[in-house]
C-alpha cells in the first residue's frame, strides 16, 4: 500500500513507517481571540499550533482526546464537546498527519455565546483555563495548561473541536 501524507502543507514521500507521535516530542502554543463578536449569537474560539520538537518525523491522527475547561482552583466545569462545523472552523475528515521535526499541525476549538439558560450564577461559569491532551502516546501524562476565558454557562456548556490538521491554521 502506498501513503500520500501530508507534512505542514507540503507532501512528503509515501511512508507507513512513521511512528506515532509521543506528548512530550510536541509543543503547544495557543493563538488567542478569534472570532465573530458583531453578530448574534457570537461564536468565538481558539487556535492551537503543534510543533514537532523532536528529531524525528511522526504522526498524528484525530481530534484532542481531552479537553478540560476549569476554574483558577483547578476544577473542571462541565463542558461537551462535538466536531460539527462552525463559522470559524470547518469540520474536515481525520487524516493521517505526519509531522517531520519542526512541523507545524493545528487544530481549532470555538463555542458560541448567546445560549446562555436564564439564572445562571457567573462564578461558577467562568473557566480561565483550559487543558489539552493531544492524540499521541504517553498524552494519558500530561496535558498542556492555557489561559482562556470562557463563560460556560453563555456557551451552552458547549464546545466544537476540530481534529488535528496538517496546515497552521484550521479550515473556515
Amino acid at each position: 500500500m502506498t501513503w500520500s501524507v501530508t507534512k505542514a502543507g507540503r507532501t512528503s514521500q509515501p511512508s507507513s513507517s512513521v511512528a506515532e507521535c509521543i506528548q512530550g516530542q510536541l509543543q503547544v502554543a495557543i493563538e488567542q481571540g478569534g472570532g465573530l463578536a458583531g453578530t448574534v449569537p457570537a461564536t468565538f474560539g481558539y487556535t492551537f499550533l503543534v510543533v514537532n520538537i523532536g528529531a524525528k518525523s511522526c504522526e498524528l491522527r484525530g481530534y484532542p482526546y481531552e479537553i478540560i475547561f476549569s476554574t483558577e482552583g483547578g476544577e473542571g466545569l462541565k463542558v461537551s464537546t462535538s466536531h460539527e462545523r462552525t463559522v470559524l472552523y470547518a469540520q474536515p475528515k481525520v487524516q493521517r498527519v505526519v509531522l517531520g521535526p519542526g512541523g507545524v499541525a493545528s487544530f481549532g476549538i470555538s463555542y458560541t455565546y448567546g445560549i446562555a439558560p436564564p439564572g445562571r450564577e457567573p462564578t461558577t461559569c467562568l473557566a480561565p483555563l483550559i487543558d489539552v491532551r493531544l492524540p499521541a502516546r504517553l498524552s494519558h501524562l500530561f496535558s498542556y495548561e492555557f489561559p482562556v476565558r470562557m463563560d460556560v454557562c453563555e456557551a451552552g456548556r458547549r464546545a466544537e473541536v476540530t481534529p488535528v490538521e496538517g496546515r497552521t491554521t484550521p479550515r473556515a
